[in-house]
């Protein structure tokens, strides 16, 4: 009787505890509103809220929940986050130059590796799916390969998880954690991306970016555990690089006050909201494209955090992150890296001082890659055509000598 009456107190104890760190997650189709004291709109999402929890809008206001009333959040302002302490710019000549050959260095380096995966495999859009769940084959793997093509175009090596983790509920963490170690273990990356989809009104996510029409990004960060502090500054440090590159792609940040969301399991775990069931696919696709352009920039072997209190970055377990020796590439690769980039970062230099401008300095480039260069080809294949052709005679004495 007491064995049986211990077990029953361990079980309601493991779904509290799973409660508590994962049922954050709508899967109903309702969603919160976060109002401010003066009652006004600063914040949607498809995760329930809890006091405690917090967001960072779009143009980095900070706002923690108080209380909770059905589907409002009612949020105290608690200040406006700079972002600059989390993109370290240097905004020197050559400081600019080297943003502007940076992803032309990380690619000679080797853009690291990157695993994404799918935590609810049914997640799909509406418009273009038809359903917003579709058990084990949801629209979200799609732009998970949207994802995966677009970093792989910058040199980034990409693990794309197929693992299927249904149903929809609040195990689902739980069965994609086993996901997680096995990528881990097998494959080491520098990063890892859990890609969902939110469930608000169509408007939330979606804008115009560069001319196309996009559905933006939000990022999660659980603050339940351990490596809470150093997931948010990750999170903090990807918003600041995007905001630097495509303005208004990122929506905001969600803190979750209980949330875990397997992020304890690496430095550089980050779950993604792109776009909502109301949007369309496509849209998703191109948002998360714009958003991997980002990649680079914050992995890419420049790789030691940033930020006020990014000063470690190995995990309690003992893994390594991106700022230590053993992450990221090779110590040849990283060497062969450099020299070409060196060689970039040289050659551009000297077109811009002696030209004055780097618009002048594309234009001397151009003109040599254009003309010049070809000249050199033209002219190496006339005096080819030019050579007259050895003669069976001649072929002969030279065989003798």
């Amino acid at each position: 009787m007491i064995n049986k009456l211990l077990t029953t107190l361990l079980v309601l104890l493991f779904i509290t505890a799973n409660a508590i760190c994962y049922a954050n997650e709508s899967s109903n189709g309702n969603y919160s509103t976060v109002v401010d004291e003066a009652g006004n709109s600063v914040y949607m999402t498809g995760w329930k809220m809890r006091a405690g929890d917090q967001v960072l809008t779009e143009n980095n206001r900070r706002y923690e929940v108080s209380r909770v009333e059905g589907n409002i959040a009612h949020a105290k302002f608690i200040g406006d986050v700079n972002l600059s302490a989390y993109y370290n710019e240097d905004t020197s000549i050559l400081g600019r130059l080297k943003a502007y050959l940076k992803p032309a260095i990380a690619e000679a380096e080797g853009g690291g590796k990157v695993a994404v995966y799918h935590t609810h495999s049914d997640e799909s859009y509406v418009p273009t799916d038809g359903e917003e769940s579709i058990l084990g084959a949801g629209g979200i793997y799609k732009v998970g390969d949207a994802f995966t093509a677009s970093l792989e175009k910058k040199g980034v090596t990409v693990i794309h998880s197929q693992a299927k983790h249904d149903p929809h509920d609040d195990m689902a963490y739980e069965r994609s954690r086993r996901t997680v170690l096995d990528l881990i273990k097998k494959e080491q990356p520098d990063a890892i991306f859990d890609i969902h989809r939110d469930a608000v009104p169509p408007q939330v996510y979606k804008t115009t970016i560069d001319g196309q029409d996009v559905s933006k990004v939000q990022l999660v960060v659980g603050k339940y555990g351990p490596t809470g502090k150093q997931i948010e500054d990750y999170a903090l440090q990807l918003k600041a690089a995007s905001d630097k590159q495509h303005p208004g792609l990122v929506k905001g940040i969600f803190f979750a006050k209980g949330g875990d969301y397997n992020q304890d399991l690496h430095p550089r775990s980050m779950l993604l909201e792109v776009g909502a069931h109301t949007n369309d696919r496509e849209s998703a696709e191109k948002g998360v494209a714009l958003f991997s352009d980002v990649i680079p920039t914050v992995l890419g072997k420049s790789s030691t955090p940033t930020g006020p209190n990014a000063a470690g970055t190995t995990d309690a377990a003992g893994n390594t992150g991106l700022g230590s020796a053993a992450g990221g590439a090779s110590g040849a690769a990283k060497s062969m890296g450099w020299i070409l980039g060196l060689l970039l970062v040289g050659g551009a230099a000297f077109l811009l001082l002696s030209t004055g401008s780097l618009k002048e300095a594309g234009a001397k480039l151009k003109n040599f890659t254009s003309t010049e260069f070809a000249n050199f080809l033209g002219t190496k294949k006339s005096k080819q055509r030019n050579t007259p052709a050895k003669s069976e005679d001649t072929d002969q004495q030279d065989d003798k000598k």
